[in-house]
């Protein structure tokens, strides 16, 4: 009867052993799991950090076309919905080349003139019958 006690303990110990070791590969594959999402997510987030960054990039330089083109960066900044401190710091971090570039994708920019008082000489009518300036008609 001992020999058939210690069979049924050991098979006990033996299944309990199995369910331990079924246990801990468990663990691991759920571990494995955890670190294959984390490494998905992180793969995730550094792509859209770059999206952000080229979109960002891309608004910076578009800002600073548009303050270069009105030569007015109050107005860019209104026009853009940033501050003006943000529209001069987009101008002076452009690449100028990528301004200049980018200005002429859009078209022709005609310099501004100087605008100059135009002189109108005095233009009033002669009064009827003055024809002559010598008061007889």
């Amino acid at each position: 009867m001992a020999s058939k006690t210690g069979n049924d303990a050991t098979r006990a110990l033996r299944r309990r052993q199995e369910l331990e070791l079924r246990a801990v590969r468990a663990v691991e594959q759920a571990a494995g799991t955890v670190q294959d999402a984390q490494r998905r997510r992180h793969e995730a987030v550094a792509r859209l950090d770059q999206e952000v960054g080229a979109a960002a990039a891309a608004h910076g330089l578009a800002v600073a076309v548009l303050a270069t083109v009105l030569r007015d960066d109050g107005l860019a900044a209104d026009l853009t919905g940033v501050d003006v401190a943000r529209v001069r710091s987009y101008r002076r971090g452009a690449d100028g080349a990528a301004v200049r570039a980018r200005i002429a994708e859009l078209g022709e920019v005609l310099p501004r003139r100087r605008r100059t008082a135009v002189h109108v000489p005095d233009a009033r009518p002669s009064p009827v019958g003055d024809a002559g300036g010598d008061g007889t008609a």
